[in-house]
Parts: structure tokens; sequence; C-alpha cells
């Protein structure tokens, strides 16, 4: 949480006194007493005032769960950061990271235990991106990662880069955690963000699928080397 809110109240109220003291000295030519001492509680009533508004500003930018941007966020920012792009004739990529086992995990060892999942991997997305990149719950267990696409080599090491990371938490927290990612580029494949991300989400649910299917295969193919496992 910032402390933009906190920093300017204290300094708006220390401001105002001041010029209120100096005011009242050059007029009556002394100061009084009550008005020097005033100056920690107004300070502190500022801090506390501004401390509230860093706290509104705060939840209306993040998921209060995961600590990271929220879909409001994500909404304001793409319209600043595809301008931008515009201007500098560059692209971004967008992608939409979905956890594949959430449900079991849910159903397995309850909502808290998928909590602690969901903070995780926010935790690892952050760490595993770039400073100027945006990370986003976008909702449920999907997230949603939008950055500036250089070339499809850079995104495809990045996406390696980030699997591996993802591999080390399932190690971490004791059980398997696995990711399907689907990808969309601006303006290649559309400028608007609910198309780019639909691309995405379609890309994604197909990695999903495949994903699903393989398991199934290597599973049958498994039970048939070993007829003794049918009986």
């Amino acid at each position: 949480m910032k402390h933009t809110g906190r920093i300017l109240g204290s300094l708006c109220l220390f401001l105002l006194h001041s010029i209120f003291i100096f005011y009242y000295y050059f007029r009556d030519g002394k100061v009084e007493p009550l008005d020097l001492y005033s100056y920690p509680f107004l300070i502190l009533f500022g801090y506390w005032a501004g401390k509230q508004y860093d706290k509104v500003r705060f939840y209306s930018e993040k998921d209060e769960l995961t600590g990271i941007y929220n879909r409001r966020y994500v909404l304001a920012a793409f319209e600043k950061i595809s301008n931008q792009a515009e201007q500098t004739n560059s692209k971004l990529f967008v992608l939409v990271v979905d956890c594949d086992n959430f449900k079991s995990i849910n159903d397995t060892n309850g909502h808290h235990e998928g909590d602690r999942i969901l903070t995780k991997i926010s935790e690892t997305l952050v760490k595993t991106t770039r400073q100027s990149d945006i990370v986003a719950r976008w909702g449920g267990d999907e997230f949603l990662v939008i950055g500036h696409y250089n070339d499809e080599e850079g995104l495809q090491t990045f996406l390696q880069r980030l699997e591996e990371k993802l591999e080390y938490l399932s190690e971490q927290v004791k059980m398997p955690i696995t990711i399907s990612i689907g990808s969309a580029i601006y303006p290649n494949h559309s400028k608007d963000l609910f198309e780019l991300v639909k691309i995405a989400d379609d890309k994604m649910y197909h990695s999903k699928k495949s994903k699903k299917a393989l398991i199934d295969s290597n599973y049958l193919k498994e039970q048939f080397s070993n007829p003794t496992s049918l009986i």
C-alpha cells in the first residue's frame, strides 16, 4: 500500500497550521504555546486521514486476497498503456493464466488452502514478470498479465520460465500445481481489451484440453501395457 495519502495529509496540515501561526505572529507579535503544542496532534490527524485515503485507493485498485491489481485497475490502465503503444508503434501481450486443478484443490483441501494457492501463484507471477508488466487477478482462479511485446521468442522464453517457477512452487506447497496459458497480441489480434482476453482465453482452454487429453492417453497406455492393472 502506498503512503501518498499519509504523507500529503500530514504535510498539508503542517503547512496550513504553520501559515496560521505566522499570520497571528505578524498580526499580534506573539505565538500562543497551545498553537505550538498542537503540531503533533494535527500531524497525527493528517496521517490518520491520509491512511484512510490510502486504504480506499488500495482496495479500489488491488485484489483484497492476493494484493495484486484487480479488474477495475486493468480496465483503467489498459487505455493508457495501449495509447503509449500506439504512439511508439510498439506491441503488447495479453496473457490469461489459469490454474488447471484449482477446483480439485478447493474440494480436497478446502477454500482456505485454495486461497493460499491463489496467493502463491500471484506472488510467483509478480516475481517472474518485469516491474513494468501488469499482473492482475481477472476473476476466480484466472490471472491476467499485460506487458510490452518484443518478439515471439522472448514471449515463449518468459512462458517457459513461468512454468518452471510454478513447478518449484508445487514442490514448496507439496501438491501439484499446473497452469494453462493463452496469449494475444495488441494490435495484431485486436485493439479491444475484452476481445484480446477472449482470444487468449480460448487459447488457454485449448491448451488445457490438449494437456488433459495427453494425460488421459498416457494413463490408458500405462493401463494396457500392464494388463494386471485391468483385472
